[in-house]
């Protein structure tokens, strides 16, 4: 496997599914026994950034009742969230470090629910960990951590069930080999110079979790302006911001509200701007202004797992053109300063 940046791990997360699906069934299956989390009858994931974005994209796979929240949700304002010995708190951490999600799992092993940590990096601790089988990924925008992270929470799930990947799931790594293929040449159409200043996502629906993972890669490390929004939404509004250096970003898969969302990626392109479709079932194309990733439309949760990628890789082609490194680590001591990650796992 290659090593060392984002793009070299973005490009491995075809081998890294393929290896999940070999290896993670028996391995949740023997953390599921250690935890006793089979005899729980609900379910809660918490995890922060791209963690809590695969967590909600994840979420479809559980058939108890689930709620993905984020640490501070999940520590402050429970609502209805009842901690006891019928729930499965399912801490996601990359790093394992995530003192948000920590404090979490801490609380409700004290409450007595059962716990498991979902990690990058697994190590000797008080909570069951799992890991997702992605191997080492040394830098801070992660790619293959979140597929993984998606994949692994989709196979828990069908695993308290009884269930193991099943043939949609074990499509995962073409799913993701396509996606990057057909990502290539439309991302570098609208990422020529001169590089976007903004980037404004549309999306609806299951497809929000996909778009937000996006926003945050291209925030992470190109640095540009970039929020997400609901094409209905983004219609009443947030459409004042664009002017020729936007670009305009549709996640989501064909139907009515792609048809809605190509005409306002038309709009934008006659403002000067430019268009970048992610669409599943849709056309292909790498036109400079308006281009298109097509995806096959598949499984859904396949599809969505998949949709990341061109997502990831646009980051990545951004941030060069905008004469930045993708792995530049802006402010070192950042999460040791405020405190969001443990010194030590």
């Amino acid at each position: 496997m290659t090593t060392g940046t984002m793009e070299s791990y973005l490009r491995e997360q075809p081998e890294v599914l393929a290896r999940q699906l070999e290896v993670l069934p028996q391995q949740i299956a023997d953390a599921l026994e250690v935890t006793g989390a089979t005899g729980t009858s609900r379910v809660l994931l918490v995890g922060s950034g791209t963690s809590h974005h695969a967590s909600r994209l994840a979420a479809s796979s559980f058939t108890r009742p689930v709620r993905a929240l984020v640490p501070t949700d999940a520590l402050h304002f429970p609502g209805d969230l009842v901690l006891g010995p019928d729930l499965l708190v399912v801490g996601v951490s990359q790093s394992g470090r995530s003192t948000g999600t920590r404090a979490v799992l801490d609380r409700a092993r004290g409450a007595g629910a059962a716990t498991l940590l979902l990690t990058g990096e697994p190590t000797s601790g008080p909570h069951p960990a799992l890991d997702v089988a992605c191997g080492p990924e040394t830098v801070g925008a992660k790619t293959k951590g979140f597929t993984a992270t998606v994949l692994a929470l989709h196979l828990l799930g069908r695993a308290l069930d009884g269930h193991g990947p099943g043939p949609a799931l074990a499509a995962a790594p073409e799913a993701a080999a396509v996606a990057l293929a057909e990502a290539v040449a439309p991302v570098a159409a609208v990422v020529a110079d001169p590089a976007p200043t903004d980037v404004h996502i549309v999306t609806w629906g299951p497809w929000r979790p996909v778009a937000d993972e996006g926003a945050l890669k291209i925030l992470e490390t190109a640095r540009v302006p970039t929020e997400v929004w609901d094409v209905e939404e983004f219609l009443h509004g947030p459409q004042r911001r664009l002017h020729p250096g936007s670009l305009l970003v549709v996640v989501g898969e064909a139907g009515p509200l792609a048809d809605r969302a190509e005409r306002l990626a038309d709009f934008v392109v006659e403002t000067g701007g430019r268009a970048l479709h992610v669409v599943a079932g849709g056309a292909a194309g790498a036109d400079a202004a308006h281009a298109r990733v097509s995806l096959p439309l598949g499984d859904p949760d396949v599809a969505r797992l998949a949709a990341v990628v061109p997502l990831q890789l646009l980051a990545v082609e951004l941030t060069r053109a905008r004469g930045l490194s993708p792995e530049e680590e802006v402010f070192p001591d950042f999460y040791v300063r405020l405190g969001s990650k443990a010194v030590t796992a």
